[in-house]
């Protein structure tokens, strides 16, 4: 099997809620999401998607990447996708970084790595460990009063994993999240997400003042040597996310002994060739983990929603479900939400088809 052409697409995918906030002024209403089609010459198709979490998030610029695509488009025409690790050399040999194209690349082989088998793929990434996975909802950042009403409404709707944005005044921040865990339920998993706001002492401040509160502290600050200080400090399990950018990365945290927990995006790594072993790596030594992507529809949600599947569940912290977080759906077939949890099908590869009426075609390479 060879691939004789890559179409790029693109989509705007506007949030549901009012503002997707979170700290340092950062708002966004729309994102721009990038699909990509490898068709091969056996007529099977994979798709991939990579969607940045606004140009301010991560290091990664969605309206170029069409353009790394067209360069990497040039190194892996003509290749066997299933040999993904000869597909991921290729890829680095001809852009250096870019690691969101590549996860386009590499996330569309592992959808045709599984239909050529007539497998889930999560069958390739280990198997089935986790039939139904537990989701977290997000509570954007906003008035006090309406983060409540948030947290109220995904309470109802099943949610038992809770991530709250923090990012008002730290004296702010801590009256919150006391007023919110007033009514925390024991069987509640909450996290309180700084996105890099912090400075060490301001993180610490808020991890003492609120230390009866049974939460997860995530990337309190915005460089790994100043979350490292607070996790050796602080009152609150600490968990990593944009200071992590590379396996290199990873193994550097687990070393320093730096993380209780990660965020492992996908797209981040460079799709799921990389993500399996840093999660293989988290699951060795006992780092909780949230397997998801900065944002996506169907697609996105799909591929990592696999990697999540096959996770030892004593590892597997929580998933999320991107795709409905947007008001329009890229994608028939992704993963099934309910009662704050997600399944899967068993349709070989990732189980979702593109409903190109919601795309714009970018580029077509052959």
């Amino acid at each position: 099997m060879r691939i004789e052409s890559i179409a790029v697409y693109t989509a705007d995918l506007p949030y549901a809620g009012k503002a997707y906030a979170f700290a340092g002024g950062r708002s966004h209403q729309t994102f721009l999401s990038t699909v990509v089609v490898l068709t091969t010459d056996t007529g099977l198709m994979g798709y991939g998607e990579v969607c940045p979490c606004g140009p301010n998030y991560m290091p990664a610029f969605a309206e170029g990447l069409p353009s790394c695509l067209s360069v990497l488009a040039s190194a892996v025409l003509g290749e066997d996708p299933c040999h993904i690790t000869r597909i991921h050399e290729l890829m680095e040999q001809a852009l250096n970084g870019q690691a969101v194209a590549k996860a386009a690349i590499d996330i569309a082989c592992w959808d045709l790595l599984g239909k050529s088998a007539g497998m889930p793929v999560y069958v390739l990434l280990g198997g089935l460990l986790n039939p139904s996975m537990p989701l977290h909802r997000i509570v954007p950042l906003a008035e006090p009063a309406e983060m409540e009403e948030s947290l109220g409404r995904y309470r109802a709707e099943g949610f038992r994993h809770i991530q709250i944005k923090l990012g008002h005044s730290v004296e702010e921040d801590i009256e919150l999240m006391l007023t919110l865990g007033r009514k925390k339920q024991p069987d509640e998993i909450w996290v309180g997400d700084i996105n890099c706001g912090w400075r060490r002492d301001q993180a610490l401040r808020f991890s003492r003042a609120v230390e009866g509160l049974d939460l997860y502290l995530e990337q309190p600050c915005r460089s790994y040597e100043e979350c490292l200080s607070i996790r050796r400090r602080a009152r609150h399990p600490l968990k990593l996310d944009e200071s992590l950018n590379s396996l290199a990365d990873v193994r550097r945290a687990i070393q320093d002994d730096a993380m209780d927990a990660m965020a492992l995006k996908v797209s981040k790594f460079g799709g799921l060739t990389p993500s399996r072993v840093i999660r293989d790596l988290c699951v060795d030594a006992g780092i909780a983990l949230t397997i998801e992507d900065a944002w996506g529809s169907g697609i996105a949600t799909a591929a990592f929603a696999h990697l999540a599947a096959s996770t030892p569940a004593r590892t597997l912290l929580n998933t999320t479900d991107l795709h409905n977080y947007n008001t329009v759906q890229l994608a028939d077939g992704a993963p099934e939400v309910s009662s704050g949890r997600m399944t899967l099908s068993d349709r070989p590869g990732l189980g979702v088809t593109p409903d190109f009426k919601a795309l714009t075609l970018h580029d077509v390479y052959e």
